[in-house]
């Protein structure tokens, strides 16, 4: 018996809210003329309060991607790249590539994992 594929979400028009900030995804084609994407799969822009990923990657592509430009986010919102420990650029990108790839192979490895989570995160809100 074959497992049912599931359909797939789409993230284009998505929303995520964290604590006093919700952004707007949204995904797109890299846009040359405006030098917009052209050296990245996406961006995290705080002020506009938007991310924007590259359209037509692969799974693992977008989910990376996705998952690098939440940590840009999670780590606004700590307030580590304002006044903190990743103010400097560099080290802020540095931080957010490194735990956004481990993340993501942490998952593969232990693919229920993700299930397990949102067992104990999402589904049995009553235990709460």
């Amino acid at each position: 018996m074959s497992k049912k594929k599931e359909p797939s979400i789409s993230l284009d028009g998505k929303k995520v809210s964290l604590n006093f900030i919700e952004v707007d995804i949204t995904v797109c084609k890299p846009d040359f003329a405006n030098d917009n994407m052209t050296d990245c799969y996406g961006q995290y822009h705080r002020r506009k309060n938007l991310i924007e990923i590259q359209k037509n990657l692969s799974n693992l592509d977008e989910t990376n991607t996705i998952i690098h430009e939440l940590m840009h986010l999670i780590a606004y919102a700590s307030g580590e790249v304002t006044a903190g420990a990743l103010k400097d650029d560099s080290d802020e990108e540095r931080v957010v590539n490194s735990f956004a790839n481990l993340l993501i192979i942490l998952f593969r490895q232990n693919s229920w994992l993700i299930d397990y989570l949102k067992t104990k995160l999402i589904d049995n809100d009553q235990n709460t």
